[in-house]
């Protein structure tokens, strides 16, 4: 019987629904169906093949659970009936003397051994440790026969898992590099000193890693030690290495970094976004490649961030290549971008203290320390928390003072800032507000200190003091906001910076409820993920790398579990049926191979959570039969009730677990 439980990220359930009912959609519903349907079919061949072998009788063989006899179809061809039931939760092969329900296992007994006596077999002499037994019934097989029988699914899950791995090397691989477009202000990698640019070649001894291989290796890596990275700066071609000790704040291990971008405009650019650039001349299109900014050639997006920050509030002049239409050549243009406006709502936010301090930047050899709270600027207020940053960049290379409460002590600092030509991203829940050209990262509060006059937040009458709880944003032409549209804010929830960040990205016209109690950089353009194609030269090649692909697979899972049980990570990142569904349809969508990969990933998961010691799993059968050839008798049949009515309950409470975290009844953080 098999059963899948996985890590996995959640979709919002009516953006699925919306998917799954378009036609176009279907094709990938079907593939979907077909792989899953074969991952489970292939586990249960595995028990088929080697029960027939030693001469079991398999009565059933069925995909899904036919529960209270409810089937999609069903034939017999010899003495076996195969079938798809009604319930698409596994599948299972039903031998003669075995059944995985504890309340049955007393009937199916008494009925494999008068199976003889009604003439329904030939009687053959039989002996071992239930002589009693019908000689074609699965109990009535040596105990190696039965490990046999029981491991043989888990076997062919990882001869698939390497076949299928195989098969996606060998067509190649679109994957993600593992380039930084940006880090998170105050994270592990900020605090360490990456940025913009920053190539990771090594990721606890795997060299040449891409994307994915970065998310595992922080998520289930270890959050005490930390996990060593190797890192190339292609700015001043530097290598070093360095330990990051992922943050845990967000449920989940991070190091807080983004994936890498190109310089080449998305496929899906959206009219109306800031990110569109619609006002520029002319406007930029969908799949446009930017080759140059103000006369400097740029061939990266960190080149291209680093030329754009040299003149932030001028326009800049882009050398484009747009891509010709079939059989045309590519067309070569100059575009004026103009400098995008800071969207702003007037409302001045209390500065916190410092949450965290960059190595080897100004404010470490300054002396500043998480907990200092910045009081004034060469002796005039901080301000807006979200513009000091900026004042900061405009005096790089002279001196500053600060001044800073320490334990309620005041003290004076003086600190050269520094130039920035690199992003921080402040997208990220609870994330601190980064003062970048100093090292240091500043949380915000979201009691308001100020209003600006005559501002949005002035007209809308609210008073310095009052605290903002939460904020929604209202699309343009509607009434009202989503019902999911809002965020709270709070010391777990998100903070003003990324408030701010996400108004920098909402379409022209959007509104701003905004509810309260008493008491931005970037060039204004998204771009297309860098991508390279990971794959194999020859036919060993691709099978030897699809080994090692179905072998991590199956250590990642291990890990997981590990973490899991251990507490490092939450089980709120497990998915269900329903999430499995989702991530399959994702991954079909990305591509052939990519399904295929996933399909490694699923077979991996069910060989080894099916293994797990539990009562009805694979694993807890081998533990019954590791017992009774230990003892030469197997175990009590009392114990074995209640040890499989533990186990039930508990697949039981997990796949109601998990089904919730699926239909959104339970939430995920």
């Amino acid at each position: 019987m098999g059963m899948c439980v996985m890590a996995s990220a959640c979709f919002a359930a009516g953006s699925w629904f919306e998917w799954i009912i378009q036609p176009s959609s279907w094709g990938v519903i079907l593939q979907v169906a077909l792989g899953l349907g074969f991952v489970i079919f292939v586990h249960e061949l595995g028990h088929f093949l080697v029960a027939k072998a030693c001469g079991v009788k398999c009565e059933k063989f069925f995909l899904g659970f036919d529960v209270g006899g409810m089937k999609l179809a069903s034939f017999k061809w010899g003495e076996t009936e195969y079938g798809i039931g009604a319930l698409p939760l596994g599948g299972y092969v039903k031998m003669l003397g075995q059944d995985d329900n504890p309340a049955a296992a007393a009937e199916e007994a008494h009925r494999a051994r008068a199976a003889m006596a009604s003439g329904d077999l030939p009687p053959e002499p039989t002996s071992g440790p239930h002589p009693a037994w019908d000689p074609r019934s699965y109990p009535a097989q040596s105990v190696p026969e039965r490990m046999a029988i029981i491991s043989a699914g888990v076997i062919m899950n990882v001869i698939f898992a390497v076949l299928m791995a195989s098969w996606a090397l060998g067509l190649g691989v679109r994957e993600m590099t593992c380039e930084l477009s940006s880090v998170r202000p105050g994270g592990a990698a900020w605090r360490s000193g990456l940025r913009t640019g920053d190539h990771i070649t090594a990721i606890g001894g795997r060299k040449d890693p891409i994307f994915t291989d970065l998310r595992n290796g922080v998520t289930l890596g270890d959050v005490a030690k930390g996990v060593e990275f190797t890192i190339h700066r292609p700015a001043d071609d530097s290598t070093r290495t360095v330990t990051l000790r992922p943050d845990t704040d967000l449920g989940v291990p991070t190091v807080g970094v983004t994936s890498p971008f190109s310089v080449t405009l998305p496929a899906d650019l959206a009219d109306g976004l800031p990110g569109a650039a619609g006002k520029a001349v002319p406007p930029l299109e969908a799949g446009d490649t930017i080759r140059g900014v103000d006369g400097t050639p740029v061939k990266t997006y960190a080149e291209l961030i680093t030329a754009l920050s040299r003149q932030p509030y001028k326009a800049a002049q882009l050398s484009v290549e747009r891509r010709g239409k079939a059989g045309q050549a590519a067309e070569k243009l100059m575009v004026t971008l103009p400098p995008q406006a800071v969207r702003t709502t007037g409302l001045v936010m209390t500065a916190g203290p410092i949450k965290a301090v960059q190595d080897d930047s100004p404010a470490a050899a300054a002396g500043l320390k998480p907990g200092d709270t910045i009081t004034a600027i060469d002796g005039e207020p901080v301000g807006d928390p979200l513009a000091v940053d900026q004042r900061l960049r405009g005096k790089a290379g002279t001196k500053v003072k600060l001044t800073l409460d320490r334990a309620g002590t005041a003290v004076d600092v003086e600190i050269e800032p520094r130039a920035v030509n690199w992003i921080e991203d402040p997208r990220w829940p609870s994330s601190p507000v980064s003062l970048s050209a100093i090292g240091a990262a500043i949380g915000v509060d979201a009691t308001v200190a100020a209003i600006e006059v005559g501002s949005p937040a002035a007209q809308a009458g609210i008073q310095p003091g009052e605290r903002v709880v939460r904020v929604s944003f209202i699309e343009p032409g509607k009434q009202e906001a989503a019902a999911d549209a809002g965020l709270e804010l709070s010391a777990k929830s998100p903070s003003w910076p990324y408030v701010a960040s996400v108004l920098q990205q909402v379409r022209e016209g959007t509104k701003l409820a905004i509810e309260v109690e008493s008491l931005a950089d970037g060039c204004g353009l998204v771009f297309e993920h860098v991508y390279e194609i990971v794959g194999a030269g020859s036919f060993f090649d691709a099978l030897s790398r699809g080994s090692r692909e179905a072998f991590e697979n199956l250590s990642l899972v291990y890990r997981f579990l590990h973490k899991l049980t251990s507490n490092q990570i939450s089980p709120r990142l497990l998915g269900g049926p329903i999430e499995i569904a989702k991530q399959a349809g994702k991954s079909a969508e990305e591509g052939f191979s990519h399904f295929l990969l996933f399909l490694t990933m699923l077979s991996a998961n069910l060989a080894v959570v099916n293994f797990l010691p539990i009562p009805v799993l694979d694993g807890g059968h081998m533990v019954f039969l590791v017992y009774e050839w230990i003892r030469g008798k197997p175990p009590s049949e009392k114990v074995v009730a209640v040890l499989s009515y533990l186990g039930l309950a508990l697949i039981l409470s997990l796949m109601m677990f998990v089904f919730g975290l699926d239909l959104g009844l339970i939430p995920r953080r």
